[in-house]
């Protein structure tokens, strides 16, 4: 069975070909980096921080899809997140592209292609770049690319069947028997309005365009077809899809939870003992603190102001170890 992994490197004024690939860094793997400055004018990019070894990224990964709550069902809260300006704060994005072709994304050429996609190059992609009006000078986009043969363990049916559920039949069959995983890993600044989630997302878009795939946002927990995934990074504003609230019985009590808030700089929230009864009120409770954090992030001992009552605390999250993808913060139920 093959794991491998590759890193592009990408270093112009205005993401360009990508330069010269490193060989067997990991010694297993090839690895070549992804990196690139967007500016609307131009400017000189530097290369980022080296990566994590691949053997980091995927059994990171075997974490999030097995130990982290995938299975059983979940109910959505809706609520509306507003933009979010604060570029020193690092999302966290990972993105599954499951396809049939065993050579998706490898080599100079498909990557270059890649970054003229992220660019806005052509009208699919053009549609979602033109909401990326301004970044601030110095930022920066890394994008890691990493590859595992299919089946493999930290892809296992069991731990995908729950994302999966959400693909139309014949796609969802289609992609139970994808040969390769295409995994995107990005980090970076948060922009306002959620654009640099369009612009990584737009490297797992021609990912999923140009190989007949699906896109699996890992963080979120939620399966899109390629079009969906263009018509969501395309809407203005992103849909509530970006980020799941969810429910759980622990026991006779309530617990919610969200996923997705690493997307956007921030903690998961978590909110658990709630008596069924006052699930109403929790929940709106909930939604009020989900939403400033996700805005402002939170940390332990903030206090979140809410638009009736006292203002929230945030504290120390206990969950399940490795429940949640990137930290958490716990907050009490009404």
């Amino acid at each position: 069975m093959r794991i491998w992994t590759a890193l592009l490197e990408h270093q112009s004024e205005k993401l360009p070909s990508p330069a010269t690939s490193h060989a067997d860094r990991c010694g297993v793997a090839r690895r070549r980096r992804a990196s690139a400055r967007l500016l609307l004018a131009p400017c000189t990019c530097q290369r980022g921080p080296p990566r994590a070894r691949s053997a980091f990224l995927i059994g990171a990964l075997s974490c999030f899809l097995v130990a982290c709550g995938g299975g059983g069902p979940t109910s959505t809260i809706d609520d509306d997140l507003a933009s979010l300006p604060d570029p020193n704060r690092v999302s966290l994005q990972l993105y599954l592209v499951l396809t049939d072709d065993p050579s998706a994304m490898q080599g100079k050429a498909p990557v270059a292609a890649m970054w003229k996609a992220v660019e806005g190059k052509g009208e699919r992609y053009q549609a979602v770049r033109r909401h990326v009006r301004w970044v601030p000078g110095d930022y920066e986009l890394d994008v890691t690319l990493d590859f595992a043969d299919l089946p493999h363990a930290a892809f296992s049916a069991e731990a995908l069947a729950p994302m999966l559920s959400e693909l139309p039949p014949a796609l969802k069959a289609k992609a139970e028997g994808a040969k390769l995983a295409v995994l995107v890993r990005s980090r970076a600044g948060v922009l306002p309005d959620g654009n640099h989630i369009r612009l990584a997302g737009l490297a797992a878009l021609y990912a999923a365009d140009t190989y007949d795939g699906v896109v699996l946002d890992l963080i979120a927990r939620r399966a899109w077809t390629p079009d969906a995934w263009q018509a969501e990074l395309a809407g203005n504003p992103l849909s509530k899809a970006q980020v799941r609230l969810s429910s759980r019985f622990e026991g006779k009590a309530r617990w919610l939870y969200s996923r997705g808030n690493p997307k956007y700089g921030a903690p998961d929230l978590q909110m658990r003992g709630i008596d069924p009864n006052a699930l109403g009120d929790a929940r709106k409770r909930f939604v009020a603190v989900e939403a400033a954090v996700v805005l402002r992030g939170g940390a332990v001992g903030q206090k979140v102001p809410v638009p009736s009552g006292r203002p929230v605390e945030l504290k120390r999250c206990e969950a399940p170890k490795g429940m949640f993808d990137a930290g958490c913060v716990q907050i009490d139920p009404p």
